[in-house]
């Protein structure tokens, strides 16, 4: 069974300053016995909590975890504006059912490139949500942050809000994006290249044929990707620039043993260079998954992603109550 709460419904007009809102959805745990500690999953980039496919979830409720996903604040209820072709028509659609003629410039505006770098939220309005979440939950939670996400969930613990753990998959380095975006300019410029259009005009401007083999580099269904594709939305260029690490976002490094480092030997977007670089600025070991690139939870590969993060949580639960 699943809930979903919302704060401020996504596409509302005047919630600009929310920045259209955000949702949590709970999945009940299954038979299995009773976890002291909940799982929030945290997508990345341009995506929202439907990325988490009910296999990836049903594991975890299958051992006994209640877990959340949560979709981030976005822009105008989660839909690409940035180089849809239709967004004239919903400029003027509004504004003949509304009358609001500052709502529909509103919209045209936010259509242009790079305008979420102005009016996207950032780095620190996703952490603020992440805690008002683990607020809401109110019991203590693993936090597992996919690329972006891992991102925000670091951004939070140098602000001194930690949560019980963190899992850091396919994550955004510490240090940011710079490394692994410089690697890829060079060995993969026609990737680099696709991502910095997508990053201004979404979809409608980047090469998808070339971000499917990047995201998917041992391939994914039609059906899959049809399904990633039409739910993207727009992401903040604001936090993106602060995920490229400036300013710094991350904790100062030393060793964690509420974190783990997970990534894919395959990855393109976050090379497994960066995975052990992660580890080692926290002060742990990497896990690096074989054969599975950047979408670990829509990998076949990743099933082992499961089962490393699984066997973690089961060592944190031992070690916790020995120290009992």
């Amino acid at each position: 069974m699943s809930e979903t709460v919302e704060r401020v419904p996504p596409g509302t007009i005047h919630d600009i300053d929310a920045h259209q809102g955000w949702a949590l959805t709970r999945h009940d745990p299954g038979p299995a016995r009773a976890r002291g500690v909940d799982l929030l999953f945290l997508h990345g980039m341009a995506a929202g909590g439907w990325i988490w496919p009910e296999t990836w979830i049903g594991a975890f409720t299958g051992a006994g975890y209640c877990c959340w996903t949560l979709s981030l604040p976005g822009r105008e209820g989660g839909g690409l504006r940035a180089g849809d072709p239709a967004v004239i028509d919903v400029a003027i659609s509004h504004l003949l059912s509304t009358g609001d003629a500052d709502g529909a410039l509103a919209i045209l505006v936010r259509s242009l490139p790079g305008a979420s770098l102005l009016d996207g939220p950032s780095l620190d309005d996703y952490s603020d949500t992440l805690a008002e979440a683990l607020d809401q939950i109110g019991r203590p939670v693993t936090v597992v942050g996919h690329s972006l996400g891992g991102a925000v969930a670091q951004n939070l613990i140098r602000r001194g809000r930690a949560p019980t753990g963190t899992v850091l998959m396919a994550s955004v380095p510490p240090y940011g994006t710079w490394r692994a975006a410089a690697e890829m300019a060079l060995v993969n410029p026609v990737l680099w290249h696709t991502l910095a259009r997508f990053s201004l005009y979404g979809p409608a401007g980047a090469d998808m044929a070339v971000m499917r083999e990047g995201f998917y580099p041992r391939g994914v269904s039609n059906r899959d990707y049809a399904n990633l594709v039409n739910n993207m939305r727009d992401e903040s260029l604001a936090a993106m620039v602060q995920a490229a690490g400036f300013p710094p976002f991350a904790p100062l490094p030393g060793p964690r043993r509420d974190v783990m480092v997970i990534g894919g030997a395959l990855d393109r977007i976050v090379p497994a260079t960066d995975v052990a670089l992660t580890a080692a600025w926290y002060g742990i070991l990497p896990e690096i998954v074989p054969d599975a690139g950047h979408m670990l939870m829509h990998d076949e590969a990743g099933s082992g992603a499961m089962r490393r993060i699984l066997a973690w949580l089961d060592r944190r639960a031992g070690a916790g109550r020995k120290a009992a």
